[in-house]
């Protein structure tokens, strides 16, 4: 059944969770987003006055949701505190500081004081043309001069992420994923969270594949060695397993994927890697990676070491 709105009312007001992640966002996406994936209005009025706390992951969430309904041409307007950012943690500075309201509200940010903060990596949208570029130019050159270690150093992350961007490029509607970039040096963490609006890695898995499996069981299939449905030619066959190898049993980080119904969460466990894959409690509409990279487990190579033989 499609949505609707209330008789008389000619927009949609949706409030944004009070605390946003991953586990919360199914309320917003559901009251958003039709059983048809359609809008459900052509006006939406977000709310941002009770939020208290976002994650990195919610930032690319709420990024692609108005990435999408500008395609549709839905008119998505922001309502937001008219004061803010007296509180330590404030939620409403963050996405300030991340550029999230300078993306969304005409170029500026809210306030005139605000900064990208130096452990963050602000909001960006990539396509998959610029992408190479983008994660050369930019995402090394800024984490390895958060991590005071040389580019080489990291420059296996940056093929990791590469191959994300491929399947974005094979699978998603919009060819272009959100990414944001944080750091916590208190926990020796890094926060990576991509995500893309499109047909979702198990939808492809099973019409590739196995048809007969649920999305949890697909989005597993999906992360073994030498999985492919298709990608980019010089790409073929790395795909997740890179990923998770590189981040999880390498870095002894975790990766979390959220694909469709499906959950896969890729933890380190006595030098192995776990995978735990489930049923989530709602529908994404792509696919969403949160990587935690562990900063006190990357090396410092020195240019004369690093070598691709």
């Amino acid at each position: 059944m499609k949505g609707f709105l209330p008789e008389g009312e000619k927009f949609l007001h949706i409030q944004i969770p009070e605390r946003f992640t991953r586990e919360t966002m199914y309320g917003l996406l559901s009251r958003t987003i039709d059983n048809d994936l359609q809008p459900i209005s052509n006006e939406i009025h977000f709310d941002f006055r009770n939020l208290r706390f976002i994650e990195p992951t919610g930032i690319t969430i709420l990024s692609n949701l108005f990435e999408w309904l500008l395609v549709r041409n839905v008119e998505a307007n922001i309502i937001y505190p008219e004061e803010f950012g007296r509180e330590k943690y404030c939620p409403i500075k963050y996405l300030d500081d991340s550029m999230f309201f300078a993306e969304y509200l005409g170029g500026e940010p809210l306030s005139e004081f605000s900064h990208v903060r130096p452990t963050t990596l602000p909001l960006q949208k990539v396509s998959y043309s610029s992408s190479f570029q983008w994660l050369q130019n930019v995402f090394v050159t800024w984490l390895a001069g958060r991590l005071y270690v040389t580019r080489e150093s990291v420059d296996g992350f940056r093929v990791c992420l590469d191959e994300i961007f491929n399947n974005i490029n094979d699978h998603a509607a919009e060819d272009t994923g959100c990414i944001f970039v944080q750091q916590y040096p208190r926990n020796n963490e890094i926060q990576i969270a991509i995500s893309d609006f499109g047909v979702g890695i198990p939808h492809n898995v099973k019409n590739s594949h196995n048809p007969f499996l649920n999305d949890a069981e697909a989005l597993y299939q999906a992360a073994q060695k030498g999985f492919s449905t298709k990608s980019t030619p010089k790409n073929r066959g790395v795909g997740l397993d890179n990923l998770i190898t590189s981040a999880v049993l390498n870095n002894k980080g975790t990766v979390h994927i959220h694909s469709n119904n499906g959950i896969l969460k890729c933890t380190n466990v006595n030098n192995k890697v776990e995978f735990t894959p489930k049923l989530a409690q709602g529908f994404y509409p792509g696919t969403l990676i949160e990587i935690t990279l562990r900063t006190d487990n990357i090396e410092n190579i020195t240019e004369e070491e690093f070598s691709w033989d």
